[in-house]
């Protein structure tokens, strides 16, 4: 990574997956200095990439106290919820109508094949990819902007301990049923779909919590 032109990219993607994985968790104190070591850069790379973490609300730069990743509060967590189900469903449809057939039957597959290794990491992932894939299909800047950084954070929920293995695998199951509904066709179906895949993570998240 020392010796690559884009040092800046390299070290905030890498961070930030670190964060999304949460490798790096919630409020945690992240050093500079580590943050060299780790990532074999110098102090300027590590920096402009804070910066563009922090401009996605990933992190937070405290004066006098150093970078801290953000916390992720139930508050902040119902918040997203409601975002996605006001705002989901319409990117879908204006998705739809874009989508590669062979994309989707491509994360068709991947699913598959991670159920069937029962690899929950890569579920997870393959979770956060399908959202964004379809996210960046309404062709809508905005929009798309907006579904990257809630699709962003709720990556930190979805990646936490408490989300069970059971949830992984009932959520790639929707992830199938939707799929299947988007190749046959059924539009309002599939809309229709993932308003109850949205619901039943929801669900899920705040049982969890008594």
């Amino acid at each position: 990574m020392a010796n690559s032109k884009n040092y800046k990219l390299q070290v905030y993607q890498a961070l930030k997956e670190k964060i999304l994985s949460n490798e790096f968790g919630p409020n945690q104190y992240l050093e500079e200095k580590k943050l060299c070591e780790m990532m074999g850069v110098s102090r300027t790379p590590i920096r402009e990439a804070i910066n563009l973490l922090a401009q996605e609300n990933l992190v937070q730069v405290i004066p006098n106290k150093g970078i801290f990743v953000t916390d992720i509060s139930i508050q902040s967590v119902r918040e997203l919820f409601d975002a996605r189900a006001m705002i989901e469903p319409l990117v879908l449809q204006r998705a739809l109508p874009n989508l590669d057939f062979d994309k989707i039957l491509e994360f068709k597959q991947r699913t598959l094949d991670a159920l069937e290794r029962s690899d929950y990491s890569a579920l997870h992932w393959l979770d956060y990819e399908f959202h964004n894939y379809i996210n960046s299909c309404c062709r809508n800047s905005y929009m798309i902007q907006i579904m990257r950084n809630i699709s962003d954070q709720f990556q930190r929920v979805r990646t936490q301990d408490f989300y069970s293995k059971e949830r992984t695998e009932n959520g790639a199951h929707e992830h199938l049923q939707l799929i299947d509904l988007i190749i046959k066709g059924e539009r309002e179906q599939a809309v229709e779909m993932l308003r109850k895949h949205i619901n039943s993570t929801q669900e899920y998240y705040f049982r969890s919590l008594l």
